[in-house]
């Protein structure tokens, strides 16, 4: 089934035939992504988890190099300069922040523990809290993905929930303590493993990853025959609670009360960003897709005014947006400027 984006973005090109636009073409190529993914591979503990971690690790290296974007791992070999990991990872975080850099993933795979008053993820030597990865993130003003993998990972979201931030963890509590393989299904899938890829578009959205994942967990405890003691959730409207992958139809969030008050429904800004963009993608600058981007949001969101909004009203300012959209397109097409 094709996802809204994707149905959305086959409607724009009608628009830009019908208003005699040029569709896309050419030889055009946007900016390489202005993207740094830090990793931080935990202590492992035992040489079981090692093994998997490293293997997770791997598969986010493989995936950064298909995607041209900038990695950075900490917690992984020596340590030279006799620094914690922990002061390592908040050193590269205040760098990435001073750089200015716009987009930011943070990869914690590891264990995490939770002593009944905060959670916290394991690194050699000294862990670090919730709170003080909020802390070292908090001076950041673009958009911030954070990926928790590890158990006890639920608190993250409300200390890190917020505007343009994606919050994935893999439980839905910090009493879910147990070693979860949600991490080693989501490094398979945000490379762009043509089973993730929902709505087809030859691209794999940090949403379509999560969803892959949480489904992969679930026929894991099922076809072992056990009670499932992980539950992936997934924040991106700032609203501090997240939600689980089953509340998604497709790509689709099933909307409920909490949207109410002018929030969006979950999943919507995480199915627009991709680590690995299909070639359609990779041709559009970032100034291009951020607005694009934006555009596509506000169109969702006036279609769920439609039927409060008079109908004259609505198409008129649909076909504004549209426009916009199709014009961003008609830009990348003559070289971006």
């Amino acid at each position: 089934m094709e996802g809204g984006d994707l149905i959305l973005r086959k409607f724009i090109k009608a628009v830009i035939i019908c208003v005699g636009l040029p569709l896309w073409g050419g030889e055009t190529q946007g900016a390489q992504q202005d993207v740094t993914v830090v990793t931080v591979l935990g202590a492992g503990g035992v040489e079981e988890y090692e093994k998997k971690f490293t293997e997770v690790a791997k598969a986010w290296q493989e995936a950064c190099k298909r995607g041209g974007v900038r990695l950075v791992e900490v917690g992984a070999g020596r340590n030279e300069a006799e620094k914690t990991d922990r002061q390592v990872l908040e050193g590269v975080i205040a760098e990435e922040i001073e750089r200015g850099v716009s987009g930011l993933w943070v990869v914690l795979i590891g264990h995490g523990t939770f002593d009944g008053r905060e959670t916290k993820f394991n690194v050699r030597g000294e862990d670090f809290t919730d709170s003080d990865l909020a802390a070292w993130l908090k001076p950041f003003k673009g958009t911030l993905v954070v990926v928790n993998t590890a158990s006890s990972s639920a608190p993250f979201i409300k200390a890190l929930s917020g505007k343009n931030r994606i919050v994935i963890t893999a439980t839905k509590s910090a009493h879910e303590i147990f070693y979860p393989r949600f991490g080693e299904y989501f490094a398979r899938a945000v490379g762009g493993l043509k089973e993730a890829d929902l709505d087809n578009d030859e691209q794999v959205s940090l949403l379509e990853a999560f969803l892959y994942a949480a489904n992969g967990v679930k026929q894991f405890f099922e076809k072992e025959g056990r009670i499932a003691t992980e539950h992936a959730m997934l924040d991106d409207n700032g609203d501090q609670r997240g939600i689980r992958a089953e509340s998604f139809e497709g790509v689709m969030a099933i909307v409920s009360g909490k949207e109410k008050g002018g929030l969006r429904p979950e999943g919507e800004r995480a199915h627009q960003i991709h680590l690995t963009p299909n070639k359609l993608e990779a041709m559009m600058p970032e100034n291009l897709r951020l607005r694009r981007d934006d555009l596509e949001r506000q169109v969702k969101a006036l279609r769920r005014k439609k039927g409060v909004v008079k109908n004259g009203v609505y198409y008129k300012e649909l076909e504004k947006l549209l426009l916009e959209i199709a014009r961003i397109y008609e830009r990348v097409e003559d070289g971006g400027s």
